[in-house]
């Protein structure tokens, strides 16, 4: 291959000066030194406008630029600790030094070593220098010199003061000789300047304590008299330079006292409040500080540091000296987001790369960027931008997504309390038992196979059942919520959705052991969706009910993101709907939302679900839904069924084949059985002719059924109706004739008479004579005591009386109250006793999964109902349930039986 020309070469030179940042430093460095070689053109390039110092340098020694030769040296990313051989030690040690540093430098810029790779050989120059200086002391005691912030975690930079200690065996005397001389090496000014500065304020007591001691006097102080920033500052070690087995001894000696089982109970607080002086110290700063400012290398690495301290006690696996080390290593813990793990090691590479670029530039130890704007100009470029608004946006990104991590992670509450426990293996069952688990042997074992095969998160979640276990025992059932959350764990992609927010969040600890601890159905709907567990790391964003707008809109994106395909469609609809119930029942069990809320919540759902349905299902003519019953009133529970009857527009026998098939099209979408389980069962029995009815019926058809065929109980039912979806003018003539044929000028006492011996008939049809006064739907006191006396004194009163035919039952007793139709004191007995009879059977529902409005016969069962409901036994809920329904019967049998007391 013919070899290049002269002016190829000049030509390459020429588009290397044209291409690197600063062409005009460029051209004046190689052209002054009579650089022809192209590999030396390019690093005189780089060197020219990266670094003021080392430019000068090389001006007055370009045999300097002779450290790139031969390449294949160059290239290795190790510095040699053999010592240089030099007639004059000292000054030979710090030339050694220099062209070290500047082949690092060469390295650096032009990009063939990264920041982790400057940094370990930054670091590794400094121990080469460390071996030679003790070389070059007096003879003494075994001397180990522990490489300490920085230098400890093979991350130095250009200009960084090294922080060292001295460790001995031996006379103390004679080590501390050999220490203050070697400090004198590395220390004292010449010509060639010093080799490094020296801080030495990180040994115990500081300026006050011994230069050099045995590793068995670090054990004591450690064990005795360390405080949390000590302990903080001991992670960062490594032996630098000196006797391997002194460095051992020194490690395994500092080990209880950084490792201990126990932390102090004001760790947490004081390396909190250390960090709040870092910030004050540059607060004047601002983003300018790339070191202790908002969102700088400071809130990495206490963020980091926090963590190893807390979970590094149990984990040896993350205790790494080195920051991007150890966030890898945090991350694959699991103690640390992977996210946030990528984001922390992004920015700190690029906050670390300015800090570099900063210092090489004069070589002056500095974390602050320049206030001129030529200069930041010139900072940007030496960080690699294209100019100083594309820096300074990456630059704002970085801090901003850095101080949001810190301030989230640094401060998570939960490590106050994990700072203080052990493991959760050592919960035995006696302690165990002192927290009211009834089983406390099964409790253990439930706990021992949490944590089995988990790999890298059994450690987290060893730490994290400790706070979980303490939540449970609160719960009304710790046991089964022990059982239940070992259920809600199975799987590693639950494991990996919910641990996390376990690990991060106390609040969610807490609400998630109530969920399990209180409600069979909503750990099993958790179980299908543990996402719903990030919701509990903000609850206010819980707190609001959510409006029937913004669920409308949920469930028709929920239904697009599935593409055009009906059944995908209905599938997503049924998922949204389980979502929706599970944040209801997580408002409800955590006292979030209130008995009348609940059920209108719950209706609400329904109504998206029903509306999107009939959507789906394309009525070619007017059509709508009417809910009756609990759906009319807006009164749903968890295991309600909607009640609806389907009305349609129009007067052909198409127009009705057409409604009944949309009629059956809904009710086997709501209704179907699906992996997803059952949206609801829908009910449209009541309608005119029951079950032998057409299914939809025109609105002329209904006008001529109740005009001519209509029944009372069908008024009564009509008391409690409302439009739900499908056409709204449909809906709005159907209840105005709902409205006119209900509330009739008379209401004569034979239709109160019938209205009496239905709801006997009922008593003594469903209830059979043993369960009458345990029933809070249909015994003495129950809901339909307080329901039929409303809807009688509605039929009696209604006509021309609109305030007082609210279909909800605890509005309309307002509204009879207010036209003196109610006394005030009837009114506050019913309020209380559909109030308590709705708790009642919400709660019974959570604790069983079964749709149940009695007492349970197992004495456990009452007791955890008791627990739920906010009662210490199960005598105190029995003795409120007495006195509640029986004051309900009284209401009952004075106003609706007529019977006088």
């Amino acid at each position: 291959m013919e070899a290049e020309g002269p002016e190829q070469q000049n030509q390459d030179i020429d588009f290397l000066i044209a291409s690197c940042p600063w062409p005009e430093d460029a051209r004046s460095l190689i052209g002054d030194l009579g650089i022809t070689n192209e590999r030396r053109a390019r690093a005189a390039a780089m060197l020219a406008g990266a670094s003021r110092s080392m430019t000068k340098a090389v001006r007055r020694d370009p045999g300097l630029l002779g450290v790139l030769d031969p390449p294949g040296d160059f290239a290795t990313e190790k510095i040699s600790l053999a010592a240089p051989d030099d007639a004059d030690a000292l000054d030979g040690l710090r030339r050694w030094k220099r062209r070290q540093l500047l082949r690092i430098a060469l390295r650096d810029l032009l990009g063939e070593a990264d920041l982790p790779t400057v940094g370990r050989e930054l670091s590794l120059l400094a121990d080469a220098c460390f071996v030679r200086a003790l070389e070059i002391a007096d003879q003494g005691p075994p001397l180990a010199i522990i490489g300490m912030g920085k230098l400890g975690g093979n991350e130095l930079n250009y200009a960084s003061d090294v922080d060292i200690v001295f460790v001995h065996q031996g006379d103390s005397a004679a080590a501390a000789r050999r220490a203050r001389k070697v400090l004198e090496i590395l220390t004292a000014f010449t010509p060639e300047g010093q080799v490094y500065r020296v801080d030495i304020e990180l040994r115990p007591e500081g300026g006050a304590g011994a230069l050099s001691r045995t590793p068995e006097a670090f054990g004591t102080y450690f064990d005795r008299w360390a405080v949390p920033w000590e302990r903080q500052a001991y992670i960062k070690t490594r032996l630098s330079a000196g006797d391997p087995e002194l460095g051992n001894a020194f490690f395994n000696a500092i080990q209880p006292g950084v490792w201990g089982e126990n932390l102090e109970a004001d760790t947490v607080p004081h390396l909190r409040a250390l960090k709040l002086r870092v910030e004050e110290s540059a607060k004047l700063k601002g983003d300018r500080e790339l070191k202790k400012g908002p969102g700088g290398l400071r809130d990495i690495e206490f963020t980091v540091q926090l963590l190893q301290l807390i979970h590094g006690r149990s984990d040896p696996t993350i205790r790494s000296p080195n920051t991007l080390t150890a966030l890898r290593q945090l991350s694959w813990g699991e103690y640390i987001d992977q996210a946030d793990a990528l984001h922390f090691t992004t920015a700190y590479i690029h906050l670390r790369t300015v800090e570099h670029r900063l210092q090489l530039r004069d070589e002056r130890q500095t974390h602050e960027l320049p206030t001129v704007d030529a200069d930041r100009e010139w900072a940007a470029r030496a960080s690699g931008f294209e100019n100083l608004e594309a820096f300074q946006a990456s630059h704002n990104r970085h801090q901003t997504s850095v101080r949001e991590i810190h301030q989230r992670i640094f401060y998570r509450q939960t490590l106050d309390r994990m700072h203080e426990t052990g493991l959760v293996t050592e919960l035995l069952p006696d302690r165990l038992g002192q927290l009211g688990f009834a089983d406390p042997d099964r409790a253990a074992a439930t706990i021992e196979r949490l944590t089995e095969n988990l790999g890298r998160r059994a450690n987290v979640m060893q730490q994290v059942l400790v706070i979980m276990v303490e939540a449970l025992a609160t719960s009304p059932d710790p046991d089964l919520g022990l059982i239940r959350l070992a259920w809600l764990l199975d799987g590693s992609f639950r494991v990996g959705t919910i641990l996390p927010v376990l690990r991060d969040s106390p609040i969610a600890i807490s609400d998630i052991a109530q969920l399990l601890g209180s409600s069979r159905v909503a750990a099993g709907w958790m179980r299908n969706y543990p996402e719903f567990a990030r919701s509990l790391m903000h609850p206010e964003d819980l707190a609001e009910a959510r409006t029937a707008d913004d669920l409308a809109d949920e469930a028709i994106e929920a239904m697009r993101s599935s593409g055009d395909d009906p059944d995908m469609q209905m599938a997503e609809l049924r998922r949204f709907v389980r979502r929706e119930q599970l944040r209801v029942a997580a408002r409800d069990i955590l006292g979030l939302a209130s008995i009348i809320q609940i059920p209108e919540e719950l209706t609400n759902i329904a109504d998206v679900a029903v509306s999107a349905a009939v959507d789906s299902l394309a009525p070619q003519m007017p059509f709508a839904v009417i809910g009756l019953g609990r759906y009319g009133g807006l009164d749903l529970s968890y295991a309600s069924d909607l009640d609806v009857i389907f009305v349609y527009e129009g007067t052909t026998s198409d127009d009705a084949k057409a409604a009944n098939r949309v009629a059956r099209g809904l009710l086997q979408q709501i209704g179907a059985q699906t992996a997803e389980g059952r949206a609801w069962e829908i009910d449209a029995r009541l309608r005119p002719e029951g079950e032998n009815g057409q299914l939809a019926r025109s609105l002329e058809g209904y006008q001529r059924y109740y005009a001519e065929r209509g029944q009372l109980w069908e008024r009564q039912t009509l008391v409690k109706r409302r439009f739900v979806a499908g056409d709204p003018g449909l809906g709005s003539r159907f209840l105005q004739l709902a409205d006119e044929w209900c509330y009739q000028p008379t209401f004569s006492e034979a239709d109160a008479e019938e209205i009496r011996a239905m709801k006997r008939r009922i008593e003594s049809e469903r209830l059979g004579t043993g369960s009458k006064a345990r029933d809070v739907k249909l015994g003495a006191g129950g809901l339909s005591d307080i329901e039929f006396t409303v809807q009688l004194l509605q039929l009696q009163h209604g006509h021309g009386r609109t305030s007082i035919r609210d279909n909800r039952t605890l509005p309309a007793l307002a509204g009879l109250s207010e036209h003196e139709l109610l006394d005030i004191g009837d009114r506050a007995t019913l309020d209380v006793g559909y109030r308590f009879c709705q708790r009642f059977r919400n709660a019974r529902y959570h604790l069983s999964g079964l749709s149940s409005d009695g007492f349970p016969d197992d004495d456990h069962e009452e007791l955890l109902l008791a627990r739920r409901l906010g009662y210490p036994s199960s005598k105190d809920l029995q003795a409120d349930f007495q006195e509640i329904t029986a004051a309900v019967r009284e209401v009952t049998d004075r106003l609706f039986y007529n019977q006088s007391g």
